[in-house]
């Protein structure tokens, strides 16, 4: 359990030991809810992870965060899937401003012109493909940030910022065009993508890179364990971290932090706190597959009901190969309740990779929706 204080001069975090030895993640997830109890009977099966940060306030309003983490270990691997969407879309924005400082006339809401191999021209905005990240985790405007962004630019960027375990080695699927390198182009002609040779960078160092006992390969079940020493990588933490970036900066090292003006950070947290049919997410009422808290894990992702979102959640979820993760900042403006909660959790009870076959709507998302709901109890009673 670590401490993290607010320092008004420096806006650093300081690290300091809790001196308490209780921690509230193991008395939640030991309930006895039907949510929580089948998952951690069988925890060493989950490859679970839980980091929650408790915000409090000083008579000044100046925050301190208390973190609690239940099996948080950086060199247990787990597949981030799109919570890795989070930090494409904060670099993004800063792109935008990196061009715009060099005399690139380019906003969040300019208009863009996308150019596939086919010289077929597509027009959008920035803030169209950003918005359909977080309604509907899009993955096809995932992949055209990653031809925005390029894959060394992010991958160096995570490392200046102190992110050193988010890595970037592929695009999203399934995306029709997941193999196009979309040329980018602004409308007065300014190529903003990038086209340069990828620096792939292996996880060989790292537990958990193989898992189950068999996997689907071209239509067929083979015999071997699904290697991700390729595959994109972040530790919970270090999403945890990108998290805490975007809702406070201030509290970060200036060279640690995402370069960013306050009208970015607030569109930003805008679209993070979202709800699928929000906003523009009106449009995929028509679209039976989708529901009002499809975008969130955390309190309201086990009902496919409409919900009163009294409660706002800025958060990325994540969910491919078994594994499901939600990384998020809740907020309950009327009560005054506000913590940071993000976890990991791995069902795949056969043990085969890729088949499509994953308990996620029967035990991962029930118990990620049960976690977040005692949490939000636990903070009622402070």
């Amino acid at each position: 359990m670590l401490m993290y204080k607010y320092l008004l001069a420096s806006f650093c975090f300081l690290l300091l030991s809790c001196s308490s030895t209780t921690n509230p993640i193991e008395l939640i997830i030991k309930k006895r809810e039907p949510q929580l109890k089948p998952v951690y009977k069988n925890k060493e099966n989950h490859n679970l992870q839980i980091l929650y940060t408790k915000v409090v306030r000083d008579s000044l309003g100046m925050p301190s965060f208390i973190e609690y983490d239940y099996k948080i270990d950086s060199n247990h691997y787990f597949y981030p899937a799109s919570t890795m969407k989070l930090p494409i879309v904060a670099l993004t924005l800063q792109k935008i401003n990196e061009l715009r400082n060099t005399g690139i006339n380019i906003t969040v809401e300019s208009k863009i012109l996308l150019l596939n191999a086919d010289q077929i021209t597509t027009e959008t905005t920035f803030k169209d493909l950003i918005a359909k990240v977080f309604l509907v985790s899009d993955n096809s405007a995932s992949n055209i940030l990653i031809n925005f962004l390029g894959y060394n630019y992010f991958n160096k960027q995570m490392r200046e910022k102190g992110l050193n375990t988010i890595v970037l080695n592929h695009k999203f699927n399934p995306d029709p065009y997941v193999k196009t390198d979309w040329k980018i182009y602004t409308l007065d002609r300014d190529l903003i993508s990038k086209d340069e040779v990828q620096e792939v960078i292996e996880h060989n160092s790292l537990d958990n890179l193989r898992q189950g006992k068999s996997q689907i390969l071209n239509g067929e079940e083979v015999a071997t364990p699904f290697n991700f020493k390729t595959k994109n990588r972040a530790s919970l933490r270090d999403l945890d971290g990108v998290m805490k970036r975007i809702i406070y900066p201030d509290l970060v090292q200036e060279q640690d932090r995402i370069n960013l003006s306050d009208q970015d950070y607030n569109f930003l947290r805008y679209w993070m706190s979202r709800f699928t049919f929000e906003d523009i997410g009106i449009e995929y009422q028509k679209d039976s597959k989708y529901f009002d808290s499809y975008n969130k894990f955390f309190i309201y992702g086990d009902s496919t009901n409409a919900v009163d979102r009294k409660i706002r959640i800025y958060n990325k979820v994540g969910v491919a190969y078994g594994a499901l993760t939600d990384i998020s900042y809740i907020r309950d403006y009327q009560k005054n309740i506000e913590f940071f909660l993000s976890a990991t959790i791995y069902v795949n009870q056969n043990q085969i990779v890729n088949d499509n076959i994953y308990e996620y709507d029967d035990l991962g998302i029930p118990f990620l929706a049960e976690l977040a709901r005692q949490v939000y109890k636990l903070e009622e009673q402070y």
